[in-house]
């Protein structure tokens, strides 16, 4: 997890993809203040919310001082307009309201469900999310001050983990490690995947690597081996069963 990089922070910036240096361009912004919930996220990311290596991690941020926090953005990439000066919202601004606004949309179709007894304060509901660990300050630093600035309720706790791997490397198109979700359905059952991904699953924020010798050689013995197991002993017991009330009964 990085911090952003401040406009002074290069003697020669550049700009890697388009192969030049970049500029300085002086633009009006909108900026979210941030450090007036320094001692909130101080005490909310030290309660149990977090999983403790995030909350070390988050600290670095904190014990440095958190900064304002630029929400605007000049091009509109996945991003919403603002209702003034032709400007655009920085997109994780715009995308953990998703969250809410999508469940409210759900609760305006539906007479049993009631927003505000989900996403209201003190109200017994729980909230989970669950994260990559590249995004976690989006989500335990930004996303629950936005939050309680407009008086919602915070998640109950937020579980971050790694990335996904291949054999132990990055997914790679070129380098053959990068596998769709349409090329797998064509060829595996989906429930293989996801046990063996549920069997990996910890608390810890380390990456989940799918190595393919391991997940044949576990599907092949925890699922299709004990299965296998269970219906053959099942199968022994009821013929048994069966032979003793035959004898009884002659």
């Amino acid at each position: 997890m990085q911090r952003h990089l401040q406009p002074d922070g290069t003697d020669q910036p550049a700009l890697s993809y388009f192969r030049r240096n970049a500029g300085r361009k002086g633009i009006d912004a909108f900026f979210f203040k941030l450090p007036d919930f320094q001692d909130f996220l101080k005490e909310w990311t030290r309660s149990g919310t977090l999983q403790p290596q995030i909350a070390n991690k988050l600290a670095e941020w904190l014990d440095a001082g958190l900064q304002e926090w630029d929400i605007s953005a000049m091009h509109p990439i996945l991003v919403l307009r603002y209702p003034t000066n032709g400007k655009y919202f920085y997109v994780w601004l715009d995308a953990p309201i998703g969250y809410p606004a999508s469940f409210k949309n759900l609760c305006e179709r539906r007479s049993d469900l009631d927003f505000d007894y989900y996403w209201k304060k003190t109200q017994p509901p729980r909230v989970y999310h669950f994260i990559g660990k590249d995004i976690i300050n989006f989500h335990a630093l930004f996303w629950p001050s936005m939050l309680t600035c407009a008086d919602f309720r915070t998640p109950s706790a937020v579980f971050a983990h790694g990335f996904v791997t291949v054999d132990g490397k990055k997914m790679s198109k070129s380098r053959g490690t990068f596998i769709m979700a349409k090329t797998y359905l064509e060829h595996l059952n989906p429930e293989y995947l996801r046990y063996y991904f549920a069997s990996k699953l910890n608390a810890e924020v380390e990456d989940l690597d799918l190595n393919l010798s391991d997940f044949m050689a576990r599907v092949n013995s925890d699922l299709v081996g004990k299965l296998v197991n269970i219906a053959s002993r099942c199968a022994g017991f009821h013929h048994q069963r069966r032979w003793q009330t035959q004898r009884n009964v002659g």
